[in-house]
């Protein structure tokens, strides 16, 4: 019998810690009372920490976003 892996949920908390390929969420804060919400989902396909910015495949809808860490949480999905 075969165990289901889980994903593994890690908080980026500088840009150089991703590299190119890494599957990342990212999540925007709605309020004290409630979960963050995924706005984006994809993987790395560039990153600029110099001014807070990744660049990702989408997995919805298949083109590059630009994705600002200052706006919203990152979190490596595996």
């Amino acid at each position: 019998m075969l165990k289901e892996a889980k994903a593994q949920i890690t908080r980026i908390r500088a840009l150089d810690q991703l590299h190119r390929g890494d599957e990342i969420e990212a999540r925007l804060r709605v309020g004290p009372n409630y979960d963050d919400v995924v706005i984006r989902r994809g993987s790395v396909q560039e990153t600029a920490p110099g001014i807070g910015v990744v660049w990702i495949l989408d997995r919805q809808s298949g083109t590059r976003k630009a994705v600002n860490a200052d706006e919203c949480s990152l979190w490596r999905v595996a």
